[in-house]
């Protein structure tokens, strides 16, 4: 500790940090530029503080109240018992029902008539849901009752049938659908004992245990999973995971756009060339960082049944998506000034995680416009391929998303244009300006005063369409680079 104390004490001592070749925050040398720093400085602070609080009120407000909003989640329920089985469901649901519980949608059993039928509504994403008392269940339980080979052979989880699907929206259907299921299973056993077990009491055989079994334990359900989701990760797959394609979209463009200003890509190259090469590099990048977020779904997935097949269309949708992403923030970034990219940024990741945080059921309505967005429509297509077909929106979902990357690809080409242009006219003027035609008073000035002159405060000299002359600064200059070229990031800027 002593050695570090006496390094860094020495390293104080050096020219280039001694105070004597500086100057204290509170020295009139920065007198006027110390108000300038703190106001701005406060400025950009409370507009980011702001900025956040609106970003985050608006994620916030899609789960706000969202416990009132459970009955939008619809259940198919059908009585094919027709006995008191059924009855005892339906008094049970008329005691939970309310905005906080899923609301049952009956259906005869003409409409539906097997199971199979059943499973295919959920399978089909038409009901987050389907419950059904079983055929005969009611007789079942009365033979029970009485003892004999009917109690033996009695199962109580043969009463109910329920289906739900885990892999949609996994955390939203365990806590609404299924937890839902099982208190409804227990409030039809609960019902059925008050509507039936007196009366089923008069033919109970006390000396068979199999019968009082039954009699004590009538109703239960067996629950039919499409597709279980039970390892842990599951929760950030339309959670943060859906802010990592939008991210590395950005840092990429930092890195592009520095490459390009160095290597002079707008103005030396032609501009379909630039445009193509602009176009591979995102292109195999987004395959590559594609593919980089579907191994590692993959790498976590535990004992989550998915196959190759799956894994290569999870590629394929996050390649599209990722290739989305970076077309719209390419046209923004080429036009926008860089002091409001972060901004852009950080409104279109919280935009895209709110529209697949949650079910849109669960949102108020001002949040269903989320359904247009790119991320929203993946994550459809996502749970699609994850679960075989189930929850088929792929009608809507990739006419959405292509028309996203069609109209992103031509704005693209627009602002590229734009910008080989600008680069080519400011590289015109700086050539102008230190070229022969440059001012004869300047050039006769001691080059020593130059050069001993501070970098923000030399100038350039550029001839106005007027032929009158006007100074230019380095910042300047630096600006209208930046108008051209977007936000890079150091060493390749």
């Amino acid at each position: 500790m002593v050695s570090i104390i006496k390094r860094i004490w020495h390293l104080r001592q050096k020219p280039t940090l001694a105070r004597a070749n500086r100057a204290s925050f509170t020295n009139e040398q920065w007198k006027g530029i110390r108000i300038k720093f703190i106001a701005q400085t406060a400025a950009g602070g409370i507009a980011f503080a702001l900025w956040f609080l609106a970003c985050s009120s608006y994620l916030f407000g899609t789960l706000y109240l969202s416990p009132g909003r459970h009955d939008n989640f619809h259940v198919l329920a059908i009585d094919y018992d027709g006995g008191v089985v059924g009855q005892a469901m339906a008094a049970a649901y008329q005691q939970l029902q309310g905005p906080s519980f899923f609301k049952l949608i009956y259906h005869s059993p003409e409409e539906f008539p097997t199971q199979e039928d059943m499973y295919h509504a959920v399978w089909e994403g038409k009901y987050w849901g389907a419950i059904a008392a079983a055929e005969g269940a009611s007789d079942r339980l009365s033979a029970a009752i009485q003892g004999g080979e009917a109690a033996t052979t009695y199962n109580a989880a043969n009463a109910l049938h329920y289906i739900w699907n885990q892999q949609r929206y996994t955390a939203f259907s365990n806590s609404i659908v299924q937890s839902a299921m099982q208190q409804l299973v227990t409030g039809t056993r609960i019902a059925y004992s008050k509507m039936n077990g007196t009366q089923a009491s008069h033919f109970l055989n006390n000396t068979d245990p199999a019968a009082v079994q039954a009699f004590m334990n009538p109703i239960s359900a067996t629950a039919y999973n499409i597709q279980p989701a039970p390892f842990g990760s599951v929760i950030l797959l339309n959670t943060v995971a859906m802010a990592m394609p939008v991210l590395q979209q950005f840092f990429f463009l930092l890195v592009l756009n520095g490459v390009a200003a160095k290597y002079q890509l707008y103005t030396k190259m032609t501009v379909h060339s630039s445009l193509l090469v602009r176009r591979i590099a995102g292109i195999l990048f987004t395959f590559g960082a594609a593919l980089c977020q579907t191994g590692y779904y993959w790498a976590f997935r535990e004992n989550w049944n998915v196959n190759g097949n799956q894994f290569v269309l999870t590629w394929m949708t996050f390649w599209l998506l990722m290739h989305i992403h970076l077309l719209i923030l390419d046209s923004i970034s080429t036009i926008a000034p860089l002091p409001v990219m972060p901004f852009v940024v950080l409104l279109w990741v919280f935009l895209n995680i709110a529209s697949t945080l949650s079910p849109l059921e669960l949102q108020a309505g001002f949040y269903h416009w989320g359904i247009a967005l790119p991320s929203h429509n993946a994550y459809s297509i996502l749970i699609t391929i994850w679960t075989g077909g189930s929850d088929n929106r792929l009608y809507r979902a990739l006419p959405i998303m292509f028309a996203w990357w069609i109209v992103a690809n031509l704005t693209t080409s627009a602002t590229h244009i734009r910008a080989c242009h600008l680069a080519y006219k400011f590289q015109q003027e700086e050539e102008g300006e230190v070229g022969p035609a440059k001012d004869e008073e300047e050039a006769a000035a001691p080059r020593e005063s130059q050069a001993r002159e501070p970098i923000s405060r030399q100038t350039t000299i550029a001839r106005t369409a007027t032929g009158l002359e006007r100074q230019r600064t380095v910042e300047e200059i630096a600006r209208e680079q930046r108008q051209v070229y977007g936000p890079s990031v150091p060493p390749f800027a």
